[in-house]
């Protein structure tokens, strides 16, 4: 069996540069906001279910009405996040995995 691999490189315009940017800002802001949510929402009642990726894609709606500045990332960007976020919480549940942490713009 013979596998193959591409290598490429992108080099984006200044534009394309400010929007990568902005995605990965609203990204790391949706999963910050999520994470806390899942946090509090221990604190204030301990039996209450982790909420699925389903469930933080329809907090997502009402999290671009609170920040209009959301919807100027790509929308499928911002579901990946609750989506790493769920599983990041799975993991832990499994045992596999340490809690997930907050992102910091500073350090990946």
């Amino acid at each position: 069996m013979v596998l193959k691999a591409v290598k490429m490189r992108i080099y984006p315009s200044s534009a394309q540069r400010n929007q990568l940017w902005q995605t990965f800002g609203c990204v790391r802001f949706v999963w910050n906001q999520m994470l806390n949510m899942q946090i509090e929402r221990r604190k204030n009642n301990p039996e209450s279910k982790f909420v699925n990726a389903f469930g933080m894609n329809n907090l997502l709606k009402q999290l671009k009405v609170e920040y209009p500045w959301l919807k100027q990332a790509e929308s499928t960007a911002l579901q990946s996040a609750n989506r790493n976020l769920a599983d990041a919480f799975q993991r832990f549940f499994k045992g596999q995995n340490k809690f997930p942490r907050f992102k910091s713009r500073k350090y990946s």
